[in-house]
């Protein structure tokens, strides 16, 4: 087993594509802005904001600290709490409005054509098998992996990248990708 723990304090900020906006980046399959096929970063959103066009993009899109957004996807409203998950096309017009104060979000791009990835979202308690997972995040505070005998603690939005990992027990709810998903603790 590799894995590779990453403090979200660490991670360099980076401008949104549309320079509304913070990103940080956890992974990327190659390199930015556009030499990729995936790739999995964090967002500041601190004030109501449009979202970047990516087209031929496959969005995926979880609330992570904070209390959430209302996201105007094509006209239409979706309201978006801790731990929800909204999918939507790169090419949709999407507008971010924030339900009373800042927040932090997890984002998810897949280009067309692309090995599929999807956002996963486990609660307390939950043991998951990590051979189809790419990455763990800690969203919603702190995450305590028990892993292999060991233990890790994640804090809000920190990442364990895994490589041939077996399964670990998370305590709090946390997000997952896995190369086929991802998932969130």
């Amino acid at each position: 087993m590799s894995v590779e723990i990453q403090r979200a304090v660490d991670r360099t900020p980076q401008p949104w594509k549309n320079g509304f906006g913070v990103q940080y980046e956890i992974t990327c399959d190659g390199s930015l802005p556009d030499d990729w096929t995936w790739r999995l970063s964090t967002a500041d959103i601190t004030q109501d904001v449009p979202f970047s066009s990516f087209l031929g993009v496959n969005r995926e899109f979880c609330v992570a600290d904070g209390n959430g957004v209302v996201l105007k996807i094509n006209g239409v409203d979706h309201r978006c709490g801790p731990g929800s998950i909204a999918k939507f096309r790169g090419d949709d017009v999407v507008f971010a409005t924030l339900i009373d104060g800042p927040m932090r979000a997890l984002n998810l791009m897949v280009r067309d054509g692309a090995a599929e990835k999807h956002l996963h979202v486990f609660r307390t308690g939950g043991s998951i098998d990590m051979s189809e997972a790419e990455a763990v995040i800690a969203i919603t505070g702190a995450v305590k992996l028990q892993q292999n005998g060991g233990e890790v603690v994640l804090e809000t939005l920190d990442s364990q990248l895994v490589l041939n990992s077996e399964k670990f027990v998370g305590e709090t709810l946390s997000a997952v990708v896995e190369g086929c998903a991802i998932a969130l603790l």
